[in-house]
């Protein structure tokens, strides 16, 4: 919905004042509500959907496949390619520079913030995961959307447990699996079983909106109409890493308002997702503990 110059005003005078108040009532750290549910497709390895308030809807699927890799390089350059990530979004072309972008993102994240190890299967074949995005609908800015999915995703995602050989440097042997669904593994209980960790938490995006000092949690269409800068901040193990980005949510709108990034504002939206991001991802592991036949469950 795109507002008359009369609302941009209103809505701007609203948000960058001393006392925010935001259209749906919103505390400044505060998510739109949204109902999440987790391993609902049964063709897939891991899957999840989250639909918001307003009526995003966003659908991940993740699938395996066993690839080989080159036992004559480095794990981490043979394993750096294990993960592809596919975005569709209706109404924009597969080739759209909007679609590429966010497929960047979200793979240039992943892959510098993955246990890249609990894919490896033997000395010649690992797995690779193709994660599919699908945005049935939306309205805001869907990066953060598609990331809090993904998350929820790969926490659930269960790969079938190798019963050959994984020694295959001498014989050349195709990797076999048990044929029990049951001994499948999460990716975290592989990382505790390889030694290389015991918690697997996903790195997520969150978008901050900035209006004059004001910064302001998931900005909602209306919102964005009168940012005067969008930051997208990735965070990973309870803490702010890069990318750290600064855009235009608002792509459907001419937003006059759009200017540079103050350096402080840039140090107040590490602090506010140092802060305020914990509580997000513990309210999004609540939802993974959670028993399957409970169905679609509300997190925020």
């Amino acid at each position: 919905m795109l507002l008359s110059p009369a609302e941009k005003q209103y809505l701007y005078d609203s948000l960058s004042s001393s006392s925010v108040i935001r259209p749906d009532s919103r505390s400044v750290h505060q998510y739109r509500p949204l109902e999440a549910t987790t391993s609902f497709l049964p063709g897939s390895n891991g899957s999840s959907r989250i639909r918001l308030s307003e009526g995003s809807e966003c659908i991940i699927s993740i699938k395996a496949k066993v690839v080989p890799i080159d036992p004559d390089v480095s794990n981490c350059d043979s394993l750096s390619n294990l993960i592809d990530v596919d975005v569709d979004i209706s109404g924009y072309r597969d080739d759209s520079n909007y679609i590429s972008n966010l497929k960047f993102q979200l793979i240039n994240l992943l892959y510098q913030n993955f246990p890249h190890l609990v894919l490896q299967l033997t000395s010649r074949y690992a797995f690779k995961l193709f994660i599919d995005c699908v945005i049935i609908s939306h309205s805001s800015s869907p990066l953060s959307l598609i990331s809090l999915a993904t998350y929820l995703a790969l926490k659930t995602t269960r790969l079938p447990l190798l019963v050959s050989d994984p020694n295959d440097l001498q014989v050349a042997e195709y990797p076999t699996f048990s044929d029990d669904w049951d001994n499948s593994r999460t990716i975290e209980e592989i990382m505790m079983d390889k030694g290389i960790g015991s918690v697997f938490k996903p790195p997520i995006f969150i978008a901050i909106g900035v209006v004059g000092k004001n910064l302001i949690f998931d900005p909602s269409v209306e919102e964005e109409q009168v940012l005067e800068n969008g930051v997208v901040v990735s965070f990973y193990n309870n803490k702010v890493i890069t990318p750290i980005t600064n855009g235009n949510f608002a792509i459907n709108s001419n937003n006059s308002n759009f200017k540079g990034l103050n350096k402080s504002v840039l140090i107040q939206c590490v602090t506010l997702c140092n802060q305020y991001c914990p509580a997000i991802i513990k309210a999004l592991d609540t939802l993974v503990q959670q028993e399957s036949d409970q169905g679609e469950v509300t997190i925020f």
